[in-house]
């Protein structure tokens, strides 16, 4: 029996700390290892307690960074300290791109958030 699979999506676990900045830098290539153009890629990551939830923890527009030769292959992730003041625990996310229209899961997994003590 033959079959297909049409997911692309790549799991990452993220962990992270409660109140503190998150910041994070994806490099996106292909399976030749070239950095794929980012240029007119819309991105947005959803984090929830479960996969049926509609309680978002964080949710984010996503822009890709431009430099001198365009926008290749880098993704920069930034949510503020006070939009990290969210119950420390073991979450959910996935991130999406749009291209034309078209949505596409390029990553997911767990997103754990640790409890921080200073504030």
């Amino acid at each position: 029996m033959a079959s297909i699979n049409l997911d692309v999506a790549q799991r990452l676990d993220i962990t992270c700390r409660k109140r503190d900045t998150f910041k994070l830098t994806i490099n996106f290539a292909d399976s030749s290892g070239t950095a794929i153009d980012l240029s007119g890629y819309n991105f947005k990551m959803d984090v929830r307690d479960a996969t049926n939830s509609t309680d978002i923890i964080a949710d984010t527009l996503i822009v890709p960074t431009t430099n001198a030769g365009g926008v290749l292959g880098k993704l920069e992730l930034d949510i503020t300290d006070s939009n990290m003041n969210v119950t420390a625990g073991t979450y959910i996310y996935d991130l999406q791109a749009t291209l034309s229209g078209t949505v596409t899961t390029w990553m997911y997994g767990i997103f754990t958030i640790n409890d921080d003590v200073t504030f």
